[in-house]
């Protein structure tokens, strides 16, 4: 059967680690929203069978081996409807690989929801959340992908239903990528490095901070610049980190304003960083 599903960028509107757990993860409360304007596509040419299961993708250097999570996602289907599944799937990647915005754990969850509508398995939403969280602590949030407080290793989901902003904001990511692993194994509490730059905002959907800004910018010194840029530009209402990184994003008065920023960092920063207007997803 044929089917196609978006994936939905994320951004974290904010992150705090709470500490390391025994199980070596960190407890974290984050606000996390899907994003419009930036996603995957995944399309599906799959049925039962014992032929095998075929994956491409436009990046070519993303692995489409057995350490993808949409082949991880594919095996998890198959144990729970104790069948095989045969056939294609092909993998449109926009979302920048290593930027905090989601990109492997949305295409995780597309697959787990394609997959349950493709068989008609009626899996609940319950079940593929708890499915999703086997797979990464972000994939549980793409199940529904819908504005939420996650907590504890970023599996436990509550919907938010609070105040947020229906202005543009704007992405930019250098030529790099972040480790998330890296990020939290790096984290220290109480860092104070980079004070002041990596202080709490204000925003209407309350304090803007992210814990994991102090130990990223120690050794990706563009990042705090261009935060510190961005903060200064005409037009910017906030600025951070968004997730583990490496995309910064700023929060922005309007859509021209939005346009002028991404023109000015290109000019100032380089023709090699990656730049997107936004919005968050349903607001």
């Amino acid at each position: 059967m044929k089917h196609s599903q978006i994936a939905p960028a994320k951004l974290n509107l904010w992150l705090k680690v709470l500490g390391k757990r025994i199980d070596g993860f960190h407890d974290i409360e984050s606000l996390m929203v899907p994003i419009s304007g930036l996603n995957d596509v995944l399309r599906f040419d799959v049925r039962e069978g014992n032929a095998g299961l075929n994956m491409s993708c436009n990046v070519s250097e993303l692995s489409i081996g057995e350490d993808n999570l949409i082949i991880k996602a594919v095996a998890l289907i198959e144990k729970e409807l104790n069948i095989k599944i045969e056939g294609y799937i092909k993998l449109e990647k926009n979302i920048p690989i290593g930027a905090g915005l989601g990109g492997g754990s949305a295409d995780a969850a597309a697959t787990l929801s394609s997959l349950n509508c493709i068989f008609k398995s009626s899996l609940s939403l319950g079940k593929l959340g708890s499915m999703a969280a086997e797979l990464g602590s972000d994939v549980p949030f793409f199940v529904n992908s819908k504005p939420s407080l996650c907590r504890g290793k970023g599996d436990e989901i509550t919907p938010y239903s609070g105040v947020l902003t229906n202005k543009p904001i704007v992405l930019i990511k250098p030529p790099f990528e972040v480790s998330s692993a890296w990020a939290y194994s790096n984290w220290v509490k109480g860092d104070q490095l980079y004070e002041g730059l990596c202080d709490a905002q204000r925003a209407d959907w309350g304090e803007v901070i992210n814990d994991l800004e102090a130990p990223v910018f120690k050794k990706f010194l563009v990042l705090p610049a261009i935060k510190s840029w961005l903060l200064e530009s005409d037009g910017t209402e906030l600025a951070l980190m968004s997730g583990s990184g490496s995309t910064m994003f700023a929060v922005c008065v309007d859509l021209l304003a939005a346009q002028k920023i991404v023109k000015r960092a290109q000019e100032y920063f380089g023709s090699s960083l990656w730049t997107k207007i936004v919005e968050i997803k349903g607001v």
